[in-house]
Formats: C-alpha cells, structure tokens, sequence
C-alpha cells in the first residue's frame, strides 16, 4: 500500500519539529518518513518552475525544495546551521570539502550520494558541493535550522582556493 504525501502537512510538520528540544533528530526522522515512500513524494509534488524554492522560512527553520539538472554542480558553500536532506527523485551528490593547511584552502574530502528515499543530515561548519549523480534530475527537501538567507554564510572557489562571501553574483559565476 502505498503512503500518502502531502507538501502543506510535511512543512508544518517540520515547522513544528524545529522548535522541539531535540530539533535534529525530529527533522531528520519526518525527512526519513516524507521520503520512505519516494514514488508517492514524486507523483504528489508540485513540479515546481524554479530548481530553488523557499517554502518556508523564519527564524527556527528553512525549507527549501531543492532540484539539481543532469551536469550541475553548486559551488562549495557552508550553511552556518544544521542541514537536512531528504532526496525523492534521481540522485544527488554531495562533495564535502576540508580545510588544507598546505594551501590554506579547502581540498575535497569524501563524497555522498543520495539515491531516491535516503536522508543526510550535515552539521553546521561543513563545506559541500552538490550536484546532480544521474542523467535525471535529482529533487528534494533541504531543511535548516535557522533562517538561511539572513545569515552570512561562505562560498569556496575550489579551483583557485579562495573563499568569499555567499551571493547571488559569487553563486551564479561559481555554478557549473
């Protein structure tokens, strides 16, 4: 039997869960149930016309709709908060990024892919890129602690090693 979805229920569920004593292991466990069933998550979705889409956000929680095409790649980034990642369709690749003391930059460190149904849940101080794994594109629900676009927050050149601020113009040159 196949599980309902519904996108106005998950995000208030998620609005609720992160004002819970434990907010972390509430997001990630409603992500685990939204994306048991990822058959059901896709075929209730809206399809939405932008890749990013804020269907929520204050000051305890953002929830992005996330989709990433077949060759992209966005730039490495930090989120300053703690992030959840429930992938519904195709695969997404994540790229986690480290401090070099050699270079004084950031050189890769481990990689995660996501296939339809699986969750991540990055901590506030990682560095990751991320990208489409698939000749499909790959969707899904991207969770914050906090209120991301009021935050200062990092992009990485990873070819030239340098970090800078996150914005628009920063984001769109470093985007592949």
């Amino acid at each position: 039997m196949a599980i309902s979805f519904d996108l106005d229920t998950l995000v208030k569920e998620l609005r609720a869960a992160a004002t819970q004593p434990r907010p972390h292991h509430a997001v990630k466990a409603l992500l685990e149930q939204a994306v048991a069933d990822p058959n059901a998550m896709a075929d209730a979705m809206s399809d939405f016309a932008d890749n990013d889409v804020i269907l929520f956000e204050d000051e305890t929680v953002s929830i992005w709709h996330c989709r990433f095409m077949p060759g992209q790649t966005v730039p490495a980034h930090d989120h300053q908060m703690l992030a959840t990642i429930g992938v519904y369709y195709g695969a997404e690749r994540n790229h986690f990024f480290e401090a070099d003391p050699e270079t004084g930059g950031i050189r890769r460190s481990s990689e995660v892919v996501l296939s339809a149904g699986n969750v991540l849940q990055i901590g506030p101080s990682a560095i990751h890129a991320v990208g489409c794994a698939g000749d499909e594109p790959c969707k899904g629900i991207h969770v914050y602690l906090g209120a991301l676009t009021q935050i200062d927050r990092s992009l990485f050149d990873t070819e030239k090693g340098e970090q800078m601020p996150f914005s628009d113009e920063n984001y769109h040159r470093l985007t592949r």
